[in-house]
């Protein structure tokens, strides 16, 4: 006997000293396995009577702020809170605190930092930097370019209010006056209508319109491939239409832009300057084929981007260069012309979008304001406002006329590579890395519609000139057209082998253009079906 006051591993050597028995290797993991169990006992005991916030957003504030996710895959707000309370039971456990003290600490610390924040912010000035004579000039420009177009936009918005409102006026008299008609003729009495109530509205703009979309929609709905050709020996990076949707303008990662003729798809020019590959290319908004070959003035027909950092200005005659835009510090991405033609608007890796004036070759703007690199950049029809998006997942509205950055439009969860806007002037399309496009209004500053566009990132995204469809390329190796009436997809214009790097719309939607990283461009044209 004379162990039974003994622990298990103390065994007495009977001179008054004790000595350790270590345990086995068994015995070791069944004592880790008891307190492992011993300690979920605990918290899932602790978790039941913890008071935990009822309010789903205070939940989600309270998993925030134990850096915990905020929503898990099928979780609804029932499974969040039992989640919160097991963090907090652990939590109180193994730190020895009670749950309100670890909420108050929490709490405390975000306020230490929300006092932090505003002490930064109050010790921030706001700043203006000065900018130059020809950049005020070229503001009062595009303020007197754009206001005219302005009121021609809403005063055509709200005739066409009024047409409409006349028309569903029109058409409830008419079915009133038919519920009438059938209620007399089943009474056996005669009621007699004039021949102008009973005639169909033909004429009515609102028909017209209506028509002319139904058109369109059954031609997008019919395209087919009508040309396919290698455009390089690299990948192809960007394609855009002439104005009178006569030529195709390709530039490609072998640094040379080529000319097409359209629908035949027949090379005409090829465009070599640049010292590294090319990353856009886009026509002038005043570039007429018929000019080709004419010695009256030099006019600019093209601009190509490059990784060179560098844009190149191409004369419009003969397809010759004309000048050379340095000023990016790293490589330029998609570039845009203003809708008068005068201007130029460029982004870059360096985070910068800049505005060139191309009647002197000068910069006039080089605009700061996002956190990682830009890639497109696109202006609004009147000309007032540009938008910018980049690798920031942002957004931003400028206004030309006075530099300011009049909204950031946030809602993407990757990168953005596509924006364009809307004919109206008032919406915009952005596609992005999160495989979605989303729909804006800037009158309401926010999305009203998010479309799950494609199951690999957006390259590009392009309104047609009535507004009511949009186009977007990408690296699922598709092009889709979508019908923004009711935001589902009318046509998948599949073929590439690789993923499309950008879509373009001819004017008047009689073509589409997709380029590829298979080499390869493709002309879209509507069926025989059609």
């Amino acid at each position: 006997g004379g162990t039974s006051n003994k622990t298990a591993n103390q065994l007495g050597t009977g001179k008054g000293k004790t000595e350790l028995v270590p345990m086995t290797e068994e015995t070791m993991k069944a004592k880790q396995k008891h307190d492992e169990m011993l300690r979920k006992f605990h918290i899932e005991m602790r978790a039941r009577t913890i008071a935990a916030p009822t309010n789903d957003n205070d939940v989600k504030l309270q998993l925030r702020r134990f850096s915990e996710p905020v929503c898990l895959f099928g979780e609804g707000p029932a499974e969040r809170r039992d989640r919160l309370k097991t963090i907090l039971a652990r939590m109180e456990v193994e730190q020895g605190l009670s749950a309100n003290e670890l909420v108050s600490a929490s709490s405390k610390h975000d306020q230490d930092m929300q006092r932090s924040k505003q002490e930064a912010h109050d010790a921030n000035e706001v700043f203006y930097t000065e900018g130059s004579e020809e950049l005020k000039a070229a503001r009062i420009w595009i303020m007197n370019y754009s206001l005219p177009k302005s009121r021609g936009r809403v005063r055509e918005t709200k005739r066409k209010q009024v047409e409409l409102s006349e028309y569903i006026a029109r058409k409830e008299s008419r079915i009133k006056e038919n519920e009438v008609r059938d209620k007399a003729q089943a009474g056996g009495q005669a009621l007699v209508v004039g021949e102008e109530d009973t005639r169909m509205d033909e004429d009515s703009t609102v028909e017209q319109e209506h028509n002319t979309y139904i058109d369109r929609a059954g031609k997008y709905r019919n395209m087919d491939l009508a040309c396919s050709q290698v455009g390089d020996v690299r990948p192809i990076s960007g394609c855009h239409f002439s104005p009178d949707a006569q030529m195709l303008a390709t530039c490609s990662w072998s640094g040379l832009a080529k000319i097409w003729s359209v629908p035949d798809c027949t090379e005409k020019f090829t465009l070599f300057g640049h010292a590294e590959r090319l990353t856009d290319v886009k026509f002038h908004p005043s570039f007429k084929s018929a000019a080709i070959g004419s010695t009256e003035g030099d006019t600019v027909a093209c601009a190509t981007a490059s990784v060179d950092k560098t844009v190149k200005l191409w004369n419009g005659n003969s397809f010759k260069e004309m000048h050379t835009l340095q000023g990016h510090a790293a490589r330029v991405c998609r570039i845009n012309f203003h809708p008068s033609g005068r201007f130029l608007g460029t982004t870059s890796f360096d985070k910068t979008w800049r505005l060139w004036d191309l009647e002197t070759q000068q910069e006039l703007l080089c605009q700061e304001g996002h956190a990682r690199q830009l890639y497109s950049i696109a202006f609004q029809p009147d000309g007032a406002l540009v938008a910018s998006v980049g690798l920031d997942a942002l957004c931003r509205i400028w206004d030309l006329r006075t530099g300011r950055s009049i909204m950031a439009l946030q809602g993407h969860v990757k990168q953005v590579l596509g924006v364009d806007f809307s004919p109206c002037g008032i919406k915009v399309a952005t596609g992005s890395d999160d495989n979605t496009i989303r729909l804006w209004d800037l009158r309401r500053r926010k999305a009203y519609y998010t479309m799950p566009a494609h199951p690999k990132m957006i390259s590009s995204v392009r309104y047609s000139d009535c507004g009511d469809f949009l186009f977007s390329g990408s690296y699922d190796r598709s092009a889709k057209v979508w019908n923004l009436r009711n935001h589902t997809s009318i046509k998948t214009l599949a073929g590439h082998d690789e993923k499309v790097m950008c879509v373009d719309v001819a004017p008047g939607g009689h073509y589409i253009a997709s380029a590829s990283y298979d080499r390869t461009f493709k002309l879209w044209a509507p069926g025989t079906a059609f």
